[in-house]
């Protein structure tokens, strides 16, 4: 048998650690998975995971668990793949310096995360290191440490954040290898040619529904039905988000149009009702998703000369909630 593919997954909430099961059920892989909160009960008991898909399991074990990317269990080890599934939070110190122990000459950084840009930091940090991409729509949830929920959905798309610092072959090879193994562990997961594309499509969704329902406390449907302006605000936001994108990302953004927006809108899951990861952050005082969602497509707007007040408004009524969570200021 070959040598196994050494993954370490930084960050194990839901998504993280449903991703980290997946990897894990392919064939000759070792993944270790970094956890705060939850690090007890994976290193004790295992993880559990009540899915639709794959059932109930139980007591289910990884190669390793540890708290910290430094851990000295796994300094000597050469990873071929640490995958980043955290909550893309501003971090002091940069995520890109806590994975750094972990990072070889060969490992190839996968970010599994909410927002666009997300790759600069990693990039800048390790500029001969493959960075690959993955959007994800997986209803999975973890309200109590090492006990996931996957309720619903099961899809990826995936590309590379394309270097011409390192060989096109290379960050392909690279690619086909994770998609492999993504594949092997059962997920559904589809190679796309330009991620960004995929990055700002999922980005205006988020920037629209987490945004809007952190701010009432409504789920989607409730929001959208309680006044006649909710679906003005809604659409407003994301045609101003799309229209970002469009300069982004040139003609490979075609494809965000009026009848994106409008699937947006009138989605299933948001006429039935929703509530968004960053409203459960809301409600339980924690920072939140706001600058690679919120405030990161706002700077690239002004560079671009973009007006949206739509979303300048939005931004700085969540960048003062977020400001609020991070400084443990109560309100009245």
């Amino acid at each position: 048998m070959s040598t196994p593919e050494e993954i370490l997954f930084f960050g194990i909430g839901a998504i993280g650690s449903y991703y980290a099961f997946i990897l894990n059920e392919a064939p000759n892989t070792h993944v270790t998975v970094c956890g705060r909160s939850n690090y007890d009960a994976v290193k004790n008991d295992g993880m559990k995971l009540q899915s639709w898909k794959f059932g109930t399991r139980e007591h289910i074990k990884f190669h390793g668990v540890v708290k910290t990317p430094s851990d000295p269990s796994i300094t000597s080890t050469k990873f071929s793949f640490v995958v980043c599934a955290n909550k893309a939070i501003t971090a002091n110190p940069p995520i890109s310096e806590q994975i750094a122990p972990a990072v070889s000459e060969n490992t190839t950084i996968v970010l599994i995360q909410n927002g666009v840009g997300n790759e600069e930091e990693f990039q800048r940090r390790f500029p001969n290191n493959t960075v690959l991409s993955g959007v994800t729509w997986v209803g999975a949830s973890q309200h109590t440490p090492g006990i996931i929920e996957h309720n619903n959905e099961n899809s990826m798309q995936f590309g590379c954040h394309w270097s011409d610092k390192i060989s096109r072959e290379t960050q392909q090879q690279n690619l086909d290898k994770i998609v492999e193994l993504f594949r092997a562990g059962g997920t559904d997961i589809t190679v796309v040619p330009v991620i960004d594309v995929y990055r700002w499509k999922k980005t205006i969704w988020n920037c629209a529904w987490n945004t809007l329902t952190a701010l009432t406390m409504c789920n989607t449907a409730e929001f959208l039905s309680a006044s006649e302006s909710g679906p003005i605000v809604a659409r407003a936001l994301m045609e101003e988000m799309a229209s970002i994108a469009h300069a982004v990302l040139g003609s490979a953004g075609d494809e965000i149009d009026d009848a994106f927006i409008t699937e947006l809108l009138t989605r299933d899951s948001v006429l039935r009702g929703l509530y968004s990861s960053m409203c459960m952050d809301a409600k339980y005082g924690r920072p939140m998703e706001v600058d690679v969602i919120v405030n990161g497509p706002l700077r690239k707007a002004k560079a671009l000369g973009i007006k949206t007040p739509t979303l300048e408004t939005i931004a700085a009524l969540v960048s003062a909630m977020d400001w609020r969570f991070r400084n443990g200021v109560k309100g009245p």
